[in-house]
């Protein structure tokens, strides 16, 4: 599994990058685009967008579970143990707002393919920002730990 650490976390960077990108544009800048043009342009800069987004983001987020699973398999479990040290510790806490992300990934593609209404689709994006925000401050801190 060492040999394959370096590649692994270049795709997850990758599709990470591509995840975090997307929700910030779609909570942060879309919305600015009503305002300046109407409902009916930013509707179809939307429809647009999300027609792509539908098919690139379950393979991001798949990519991010599977390569997230290679490399933490370095660092928890076995002998290595699973809260033993402080960078373990931050490590679980940030694979606890993954596990929020996917949780909620998981319903929305589940009530898209059932053709049911998504109980959570109005905050499910401005969440999953936050927590990947949480996650990036995760990451960086765990090396501080």
């Amino acid at each position: 599994m060492a040999a394959l650490y370096p590649y692994a976390l270049v795709v997850h960077l990758c599709c990470a990058v591509i995840f975090i990108g997307y929700l910030f544009f779609d909570v942060l800048i879309l919305p600015n685009v009503k305002k300046l043009y109407g409902d009916e342009i930013a509707n179809k800069a939307e429809q647009g967008i999300g027609q792509r987004a539908v098919k690139i983001m379950p393979i991001c987020v798949l990519l991010l579970l599977i390569t997230g699973g290679m490399m933490v398999s370095q660092y928890i479990g076995g002998d290595k143990g699973y809260f033993e040290t402080p960078f373990q510790k931050v490590l679980m806490l940030k694979i606890c707002f993954a596990c929020g992300i996917f949780a909620m990934v998981g319903i929305a593609l589940t009530c898209k393919f059932l053709n049911k209404r998504n109980p959570i689709g109005n905050i499910i994006h401005p969440t999953a920002l936050i927590l990947g925000a949480l996650i990036i401050i995760c990451a960086k801190l765990m090396w501080y730990a």
